[in-house]
């Protein structure tokens, strides 16, 4: 869920006027350095906390008024968020003051900060409405409700100069008063027996934990992370902490680890934090917006592929929201939209593109680093699908199916150049035979042909540069019988269900001999439902038995190649 629809700031550091609008769950910004990325979480951080940076800095106007701002105006900075209210998003007491002002699904508010007559102090004001060119100024009274909205939101900065093991800790302290609230709900506490009371805390401190300390596992397979509670009475007024546990089963306090290692706990906390406030009912906090700057620094390459996706499944909660500024491909990868700044002769402005077409364009400004899209995880088996749909339906049957792949699946559109789809990944791989056969033996290439393709034996040819790639036919035992040999591709394979509820019925069967004769379709009309059986599958529907048995019969000849491989190649 995207929490902030709308974004305008103005007046603020390099930004004279900037608008972003559209903005989705998981929002990476990218750009050179001193481009600006930075000044859009430090203006959101002065909207929702009061104060601009990690020092709780407020507003000063010889320091954060642009120099790109119009002259010979009166000096104000202001930022407009638009503020969706969905269904999960429930602030108490608004339902008159939104019904008055026309309100129903986004709010949009304005706070501007002007010098005062004396020049030395800061005023506040509000502004809202329904429509984000048409705001009124709020009166007293709408203030307080304007800001029972902003309290509803738990901002989260976090720069990327600051020491995550004293965030950990900040974020931490709240969650004392909750383990002592559920500690009061026991039998130990009630019969006030001491020593089983400390040992009921400590169950609840690796209740609260263990999914923390599972997640820091899969990034840090030597450390993990565990409560550290009182022992004995005279401890029992304490500060929960965390203690990182090593493969030899040494406890220490996160400070103690590297930064990269302290930044992973950190994303993990977070999360426990929200959930934590949630369940306790916590103030009025309804949602979360994290705010992280480049979060790749001190990681390595492979934590750094394992921190995005973790960060990216964060952004997945209905009441979380994840701005990232990044100079690295993995934060952007992820993304379905990326936004790229650049400064110009008046001030910081964003473009908003695809994740491909911002990688593209990142490299060759230089942003990032170029790497070949062949080389894209190359700690994996790659196996790259014909179509641009085939990877969400495969996907939604690998998760039916209940399947823990070890191996990454990629359509053409996800990786590679525009129209390298269908017969164009031939030509493609053909061309950069040498890159793939530079991939590390453990990684190979696994080409997923359509049930209906001749063409294995060409694609075996190419691919045998690596000893372990090799082409796919999908096998046509586990389409659905009620779908004829029309239904070309990946499709054939969904239920007739789902088949039925997006394509037309005057577009099916028009080839049947009989009322037992499998559903026809034409090409052309195929190709216009793709696009919305996708989409039902990405919300939710189930896409048939034949998919999810399809699915499985990919992992596992996926994992017979994996077999096939000498044992020293994964050491």
């Amino acid at each position: 869920m995207d929490i902030l629809k709308y974004v305008k700031i103005e007046n603020f550091r390099s930004i004279r006027s900037l608008t972003m609008t559209d903005l989705e769950a998981y929002a990476p910004l990218v750009g050179l350095n001193s481009s600006g990325k930075s000044n859009v979480l430090r203006a959101l951080n002065l909207f929702f906390n009061g104060h601009v940076d990690e020092e709780r800095a407020p507003l000063d106007f010889s320091l954060d008024y642009s120099s790109h701002a119009p002259k010979g105006k009166k000096k104000g900075v202001s930022v407009t968020v638009g503020i969706s209210l969905y269904d999960e998003f429930n602030v108490r007491g608004v339902e008159e003051f939104q019904t008055a002002h026309g309100i129903s699904t986004i709010v949009y508010i304005r706070q501007t900060w002007s010098l005062a007559p004396d020049k030395i102090s800061t005023l506040v004001t509000f502004s809202f409405g329904a429509d984000p060119d048409n705001l009124n100024a709020a009166t007293v009274a709408e203030v307080a409700t304007l800001q029972a909205y902003v309290r509803a939101i738990r901002f989260v900065y976090v720069p990327n100069h600051s020491r995550p093991a004293d965030l950990i800790r900040s974020e931490l302290a709240p969650l004392r008063t909750t383990l002592v609230a559920r500690l009061r709900t026991t039998k130990a506490y009630r019969e006030s027996n001491v020593s089983d009371l400390l040992a009921e805390l400590g169950k609840m401190g690796d209740r609260m934990f263990g999914e923390v300390a599972s997640a820091i596992e899969r990034g840090l397979p030597t450390t993990s992370v565990a409560a550290t509670l009182p022992n004995d009475f005279a401890d029992l007024i304490f500060t929960v902490g965390v203690s990182a546990i090593s493969d030899a089963g040494v406890a220490r306090t996160p400070e103690y680890e590297g930064s990269g290692a302290q930044s992973f706990i950190l994303l993990h906390i977070l999360d426990l934090a929200d959930r934590t406030r949630r369940g306790s009912g916590f103030g009025w906090v309804q949602a979360s917006i994290w705010a992280v700057e480049e979060p790749e620094s001190f990681l390595h390459a492979g934590l750094r592929a394992r921190f995005s996706t973790d960060l990216y499944s964060y952004a997945e909660d209905p009441r979380r929201q994840v701005l990232v500024t990044t100079h690295q491909d993995e934060f952007m990868r992820v993304a379905e939209h990326v936004w790229t700044a650049k400064k110009v002769s008046d001030g910081t402005t964003f473009s908003r593109s695809s994740a491909r077409d911002a990688l593209s364009d990142a490299a060759r400004r230089e942003i990032t680093t170029f790497r070949h899209p062949l080389f894209t995880f190359t700690d994996l088996p790659l196996v790259i699908v014909e179509g641009k749909h085939d990877g969400t339906h495969l996907k939604a049957g690998l998760e039916a199916g209940g399947r823990r792949i070890r191996w990454k699946l990629v359509s053409p559109s996800e990786i590679f150049e525009p129209d390298t789809g269908g017969d164009g990944l031939f030509e493609y791989l053909r061309y950069n035979k040498q890159v793939l056969a530079s991939r590390p033996d453990s990684a190979p290439v696994i080409v997923l042909r359509d049930w209906e393709d001749t063409k294995k034996s060409k694609y075996d040819s190419l691919l045998a540069v690596h000893p372990y790639s090799l082409c796919l036919i999908a096998d046509a035992a586990y389409v659905n019988p009620q779908l004829g040999q029309s239904f070309v591709g990946i499709e054939r394979y969904l239920s007739t269900e789902l088949i039925e509820a997006h394509v037309p019925e005057n577009k099916l069967g028009l080839e049947h001999k009989g009322i037992d004769a499998p559903y026809s379709i034409k090409r052309q009309d195929l190709e216009s439902a793709k696009q919305a059986l996708a989409n039902a599958v990405k919300s939710g529907a189930y896409p048939g038995d034949g998919m999810r048995a399809l699915a499985g019969w990919l992992d596992d000849e996926i994992e017979k190649i994996i077999a096939s491989m000498p044992a020293g190649l994964f050491y």
